[in-house]
């Protein structure tokens, strides 16, 4: 599926339910009026993901995006911007992997995959350490175990 559409505000106003399921299903779409781009609408998940990736940029010290964020402390965080600028911030920071990320969101770490992949965001791939190897496999068993 092409990740970019282009569409017309009239266009949007008869299309609306399906243009936003496609959205939902990683197409972004670029509203334009005669021809000259004036919004674009994102799924939700990317948009957060793209504010925490600029917050971790603009964050020189990235003093709290580092620390290692744990069930607990995730849940404490009342907003849901502040949790991916949380999860994500130690995730570019490498202090947790995809997979740890992903299960901080309840969200598919392949989803989160493809995601990172059509937004060209960074993605690290592959265990650096004994200890990110052992979160994978935690992951992943979970995961498992959500199938059976």
């Amino acid at each position: 599926m092409e990740t970019l559409h282009r569409i017309s505000k009239t266009d949007l106003a008869r299309k609306t339910h399906q243009i936003i399921r496609n959205v939902q299903r990683g197409q972004m779409t670029i509203v334009e009026s005669h021809g000259q781009p004036e919004a674009a609408i994102i799924d939700i998940v990317d948009y957060h993901l793209l504010r925490a990736v600029a917050a971790y940029s603009l964050d020189a010290s990235a003093s709290t995006s580092t620390a290692i964020p744990n069930e607990q402390v995730i849940e404490a965080l009342t907003g849901e911007q502040e949790r991916y600028d949380r999860v994500f911030g130690a995730y570019l920071a490498g202090a947790i992997s995809l997979s740890r990320a992903a299960e901080l969101l309840n969200l598919p770490v392949i989803d989160l995959r493809f995601r990172f992949a059509r937004l060209e965001l960074p993605l690290r791939l592959g265990a650096e350490t004994e200890d990110e190897l052992a979160q994978e496999v935690a992951q992943a068993m979970k995961w498992a175990q959500k199938g059976s």
